[in-house]
């Protein structure tokens, strides 16, 4: 979000003058995240105000710790996997606390619909970056004859729970493209897949990330009303069926001379 990077650039700034490294703020919004999710449990609004406060905190730190490492030279593989596990880790606890308020069945299905708003968010950035040449280098690798346990494990973890959506997302938007215009997306030349992962698609989509949903469940929680956030998450379904929908639309409304 606009508002949050200014806030996390300067965290940044400030962090790249200590020796922490960007794990540790991995580390910190996490538990962050953590004492949130406690705090959604409870009963007492003031409780869940001061949850809504502590997730604005996790939101700023979470988009300081990647910029951290860019600015000091850390990227890591360890990091990126830990840092995606982590928020998956909190987005579990802070469900499980929601279910607490509501129906359980609803919670779980709102966790599952966010999850895959998320995965949404990540694909769209990604092909946007791809098609024209944005996309960073990959991440560099562990060095060493093995892997640290360390990054086995958070990387597993990351393979068996998250990759296959994030491939299957990848291969429903191809098939989605091939759809909208017959061709497939390993044939499309390279105006066919700009037009296709287009700003607008793209935008609709990066404006679920993380920084969005805890902006939401932050007003939830300030206006005391915690499970209104999973009706929220309920809303997005349809949300992003409609702007698939709309992509085809457009796609070939662009395409016809």
């Amino acid at each position: 979000m606009a508002v949050v990077q200014p806030a996390a650039n300067a965290v940044v700034r400030l962090l790249a003058r200590t020796r922490l490294e960007p794990w540790h703020v991995v580390a910190g919004h996490t538990l962050l995240g953590f004492l949130a999710a406690g705090l959604v449990a409870t009963s007492h609004p003031g409780n869940w105000l001061a949850a809504a406060v502590l997730l604005q905190v996790k939101t700023v730190l979470d988009n300081a710790d990647g910029g951290l490492a860019r600015a000091t030279g850390r990227v890591t593989e360890f990091g990126r996997y830990l840092d995606t596990v982590c928020d998956l880790a909190v987005n579990v606890a802070l469900f499980a606390a929601l279910a607490a308020r509501g129906a359980a069945l609803g919670s779980a299905a709102a966790l599952v619909i966010v999850t895959l708003a998320l995965s949404a968010d990540f694909g769209a950035q990604k092909r946007y970056e791809e098609v024209r040449g944005l996309r960073a280098r990959a991440t560099p690798a562990a060095r060493g004859r093995r892997d640290p346990w360390y990054l086995a494990v958070v990387r597993r973890v990351y393979l068996i729970v998250l990759a296959p959506q994030d491939r299957a997302f990848e291969a429903a938007d191809a098939a989605l493209f091939r759809l909208a215009g017959g061709t497939p997306w390993a044939a499309a030349t390279a105006e066919q897949r700009q037009r296709w992962a287009d700003l607008f698609s793209t935008g609709a989509l990066v404006n679920l990330g993380l920084s969005t949903q805890y902006l939401a469940l932050g007003v939830a929680l300030a206006l005391g009303m915690p499970y209104a956030y999973v009706v929220i998450c309920w809303c997005q379904l349809p949300y992003l069926l409609g702007v698939q929908a709309l992509r085809v639309a457009r796609y070939r409304a662009a395409g016809r001379p």
